[in-house]
């Protein structure tokens, strides 16, 4: 059964967003902020960032592609690599001519 409260107090337009607190060394802090204003990123959305890449590459059954490649839709304004294959030239009578 899910817990109601949950999903009453977490839920985002149907996904899930949860709150936490993070407590860094000051090193750690201080290099989270250059890199996030160098990136014109957030710190909260360079560690969702970073913690997303690192979940994909350690969880299990993922071969290990980023969720930004295994999410991604096309381009709608692209045409299939199919359409073009007619103007492939012939393959070689020998391949290692």
């Amino acid at each position: 059964m899910p817990d109601i409260t949950y999903n009453r107090l977490y839920a985002d337009c149907g996904r899930y967003a949860m709150n936490f607190n993070l407590y860094l060394d000051d090193r750690t802090a201080k290099e989270l902020d250059r890199t996030a204003r160098k990136l014109g990123e957030t710190r909260s959305g360079l560690i969702r960032k970073a913690l997303r890449e690192w979940l994909d590459k350690k969880s299990l059954g993922n071969v290990g592609w980023p969720s930004l490649i295994l999410e991604w839709q096309g381009a709608p304004d692209t045409p299939p690599f199919e359409s073009h294959r007619d103007e492939l030239l012939p393959p070689r009578e020998d391949a290692f001519s």
